[in-house]
């Protein structure tokens, strides 16, 4: 059910994209075959990671989380909940990310959110489980699923950096939404958290 994404996986979803998108194939040659790996750590520590990410470059987003584990040792949701505000505003936290990231520290001592249960569940309930917390969306929750529980056939298809990488590889006018990059990625079934990353490749 979990479908990994490893070093394993990752070797049969190239050859399976390349032999199936010759477009993804030039892009991967291009490349050289590097392609870099979208990694944050499971658990809380990794949600909180991605809820900074939102909306940011990865440069800012790098130094806030940074600044933030500096500051709450451990990086629990217990130890957490016990920082004073003021040090998510100095760290660069919105009051919005502030209130979304104490709910979710909040879940996650009160067992509403259960992350060795999110383990167990297929790609579509692990999403439905996230999307019922406030501050987490579908990018959020695809993103967990990718970089967080490696999971081989995550999409987050709202994200810019894809679907101005879509645009890119497959010569459009305009930059695709949501649905058309979900379109795009039909084909690349079930290996599209690696087609996520020849193309975060390609735009990085």
């Amino acid at each position: 059910m979990k479908q990994e994404l490893n070093s394993s996986s990752l070797k049969e979803g190239l050859q399976f994209l390349c032999d199936n998108d010759p477009e993804l194939k030039a892009l991967v040659k291009k490349r050289k075959g590097q392609i870099t790996l979208f990694k944050r750590p499971s658990g809380f520590e990794g949600l909180i990671n991605l809820i900074v990410e939102q909306q940011l470059s990865v440069a800012s987003a790098k130094a806030i989380f940074g600044r933030l584990k500096q500051s709450i040792t451990p990086f629990s949701a217990k130890a957490f909940i016990k920082t004073d505000e003021k040090v998510y505003r100095e760290a660069g936290l919105s009051f919005q990310k502030i209130n979304y990231c104490v709910g979710i520290a909040k879940a996650c001592l009160s067992g509403d959110l259960n992350f060795d249960s999110l383990e167990l569940m297929s790609n579509e309930e692990v999403i439905i489980e996230l999307t019922k917390f406030k501050g987490i969306g579908e990018w959020t929750a695809q993103c967990y699923l990718l970089g967080c529980m490696s999971r081989k056939d995550a999409w987050p298809s709202s994200d810019l950096g894809l679907q101005v990488a879509i645009q890119r590889l497959k010569g459009l006018k305009t930059r695709p939404q949501k649905l058309t990059t979900e379109e795009v990625a039909e084909s690349w079934k079930p290996f599209r958290s690696i087609a996520a990353l020849i193309l975060w490749s390609s735009y990085d």
